[in-house]
């Protein structure tokens, strides 16, 4: 089929609940199920092993959930009036439709969301644990020498299963503490070649050493020059 007749959508989706625990794989896997029982008609890649032109925003690690998960996809006809209900109706309990965009006629949109998204903003609540031992005063302590520093290393292990430490200070933009126990703070993410992309779980543990006493979630998106994706 001709260009004209391709459409381009964005949707923002909130995963939450049970969808936690499921891998990023499983997402994908999830999100074109629900696209098939919509019946939508994606527009399919060339070559011999076709795949739905379909993008996602980076991964979210496991017990994370989201506010602002996206995914760009193309289809040979426009979607219906119906569709956000059609989507409600064959998802399952954790995914809300939050937006939906027409990206069609948007010239400067790329390809991938992962070279589009380049920062995530993040909450991650204090959990009232009586194993917790970092109480608010505490926390604004550890998080200010770590805005006051240079450095910020952290370990990590490559493809290859070599482990080799960096210096992530330049992929934390910011970060803040609420009276109530509330962190929100903006990390790199997607791809770039100069800052290396670091999750929020890695980032949280780097700090306080562990992760778990922290309910955390994505909220937000930013391109390169910081605006709201």
């Amino acid at each position: 089929m001709s260009t004209q007749n391709i459409f381009k959508y964005r949707i923002k989706l909130k995963k939450n609940n049970e969808l936690k625990f499921i891998s990023h794989l499983d997402w994908q896997n999830l999100i074109l199920k629900i696209f098939r029982r919509c019946e939508l008609k994606l527009v399919l890649s060339e070559g011999f092993n076709k795949m739905p032109k379909v993008s996602y925003s980076p991964a979210l690690p496991i017990f994370i959930e989201s506010e602002c998960e996206l995914v760009n996809f193309q289809t040979h006809e426009p979607l219906d009036d119906n569709f956000s209900q059609n989507f409600k109706k064959h998802s399952p309990n954790g995914i809300e439709l939050v937006d939906l965009y027409d990206i069609s006629n948007n010239s400067n949109e790329p390809k991938s969301l992962e070279k589009y998204i380049q920062w995530a903003q993040y909450e991650a609540q204090v959990k009232n644990d009586k194993k917790n031992i970092y109480n608010l005063e505490k926390i604004r302590y550890i998080i200010e020498k770590c805005l006051s520093s240079n450095e910020l290393f952290m370990t990590k292990k490559t493809k290859k299963g070599i482990e080799k430490t960096l210096n992530y200070r330049t992929s934390l933009k910011s970060v803040e503490v609420k009276d109530d126990n509330l962190l929100i703070f903006t990390l790199k993410a997607g791809q770039d070649e100069n800052i290396p992309a670091i999750r929020a779980d890695e980032f949280l543990k780097s700090l306080f050493l562990r992760d778990d006493i922290f309910k955390i979630k994505r909220v937000k998106f930013f391109d390169t020059d910081l605006k709201v994706i």
